[in-house]
């Protein structure tokens, strides 16, 4: 039953003149019901308006309402007699649909809307009244935590470095946070209700209607770099990511969009490019200008050792193998530098390459070291991959290169190789017996020119790992080292499945 059909119940028993009847009538009634005199004082309550109001009010004593303490909406306390039953036994009209918060002597409170209705004699005077308070608090509970939701969520969009946007399925931009305002430099009185093309640059207006499509067919879109035009007409590299909005019924009516700034990492792309270029340029430079004046250095010294030995005396012949030393140092050092440089000269493999066969190649090339140190190469059936077949060798040939280079010198080397799948991605180790690494230098060892040991103690340039490193990089994926002093080390880099 409506409001307005127990308002009428409770206002035809209270008019009877069987008070017994309309007394159980009312006591029936599943809502707070309550009778008053002319002077608003209470002459009934039926067990429901006790229930609500958490007390039995004394009758010809309390007056205008059953409750204990009333507050306006604000939290207002509200004198009961300014209240609606109040108001109404005054002959004023009480606006329908007012709520009001009551408290109960426990301290507990309820909101509720009253409903006063005058009782008039025959002379149709004001003879006393009825009101029903109807329980809105469930209602109003959930009101505030949505508003509360609304501004905590109003909140975080205000205070994200991302532009937020919502538009209908006709471009037209329907909402505008700050976000958006410092990304674009438009307000939302300036945008709100204009079709979005006016961001895109006139070179791009073909991208809108393909967005569009996809929504219309319920797609995502993530991740999509473009470039939008500000207020000022600057260019901003954005990332998009675009989500359809739907009705109850499931239809898409409209679309919210989330525009990144990538301005910095497109910049930063640039710069790395160039770095990448300008290094290529310096190693392929250095592998032509250096490589002949070492070869140089190399012979004559080794032709003035061997042509004038007897006329040099034994410093002389130390300062001789010192220059050789150093001319073959240097070339291995520019020959490391080219391949470090060369990583990213091969474009990337769609192809799947056997990691074994990556394997044998680089035990092939490492095969007199293997032989020098007597060491012991093992591995397990290793997977294919999408990487090209160079690289992927190249990791196997320093890491194994590696571990037979750190070998204890009373111990012959053990290194075994294995691959396992884990999480979308294979993560191949290399494991060895050799001297092992300190847990400090765990990240220290990737870095370009980066040696714990002195030439004299263990020969190389510093630039295997790096370039181990550089690689895994190129393909989205991460290298690291497990290692004690002593105790080994287990080398491990990770390859996105079908990257």
């Amino acid at each position: 039953m409506t409001v307005d059909t127990f308002r009428t119940i409770a206002q035809s028993a209270a008019t009877k003149s069987d008070s017994t009847l309309w007394r159980t009538i009312i006591d029936t009634l599943p809502i707070a019901v309550y009778l008053t005199d002319a002077e608003g004082r209470l002459t009934y309550f039926n067990s429901a308006a006790a229930t609500l109001s958490g007390r039995a009010p004394e009758l010809s004593v309390d007056k205008w309402c059953v409750t204990w303490k009333l507050f306006l909406p604000d939290g207002t306390p509200l004198p009961h007699d300014q209240c609606p039953m109040a108001i109404a036994l005054r002959g004023e009209k009480v606006p329908e649909g007012v709520e009001c918060i009551a408290e109960r002597p426990d301290g507990t409170q309820f909101w509720f809307t009253p409903y006063p209705t005058v009782l008039r004699d025959e002379d149709g005077r004001i003879a006393g009244g009825v009101n029903l308070l109807v329980d809105i608090t469930a209602r109003k509970l959930a009101e505030i935590a949505t508003e509360r939701a609304q501004r905590l969520l109003s909140a975080i969009v205000d205070s994200s470095d991302d532009a937020i946007i919502s538009k209908n399925l006709n471009s037209i931009i329907t909402s505008w946070n700050k976000s958006a305002e410092r990304l674009f430099g438009y307000t939302s009185e300036e945008v709100i209700g204009k079709p979005i093309n006016l961001l895109i640059p006139s070179d791009r207006q073909d991208e809108e209607p393909s967005i569009i499509g996809r929504l219309m067919r319920g797609e995502r879109v993530d991740h999509f770099e473009t470039v939008r035009r500000r207020k000022n007409g600057t260019l901003v590299d954005i990332s998009l990511t675009i989500s359809p909005i739907r009705d109850s019924s499931g239809r898409v009516v409209g679309a919210s969009k989330i525009a990144r700034d990538i301005t910095k990492g497109k910049r930063a792309e640039a710069e790395i490019l160039r770095a990448n270029r300008d290094l290529e340029h310096f190693a392929f430079a250095a592998s032509h200008d250096l490589q002949e004046p070492l070869r140089t250095i190399t012979i004559y010294s080794e032709l003035l050792g061997t042509r004038h030995a007897g006329k040099l005396d034994e410093q002389a012949i130390e300062y001789l193998h010192y220059v050789r030393n150093a001319a073959t140092r240097m070339g291995t050092l520019v020959s490391d530098l080219l391949s470090y440089a060369q990583v990213s000269k091969l474009e990337e493999s769609e192809e799947l390459t056997d990691a074994n066969e990556a394997l044998a190649r680089a035990i092939e090339c490492l095969s007199h070291t293997i032989a020098e140190n007597e060491a012991r190469v093992s591995s397990e059936s290793l997977p294919a991959v999408t990487m090209h077949r160079t690289h992927l060798q190249q990791l196997f040939q320093n890491l194994v290169g590696n571990a037979l280079k750190y070998r204890k010198k009373d111990l012959a080397p053990e290194v075994h190789i294995s691959a396992e799948q884990q999480a979308g991605r294979w993560i191949f180790t290399v494991r060895d017996n050799g001297i092992g690494i300190s847990q400090q230098y765990k990240e220290y060892v990737f870095g370009i020119f980066k040696r714990l040991h002195t030439s004299s103690e263990y020969a190389g340039t510093g630039i295997g790992l790096a370039t181990c490193r550089r690689i895994v990089d190129q393909y989205q994926g991460e290298i690291w080292v497990e290692s004690e002093p002593g105790e080994g080390s287990i080398f491990r880099f990770a390859i996105p499945d079908g990257a």
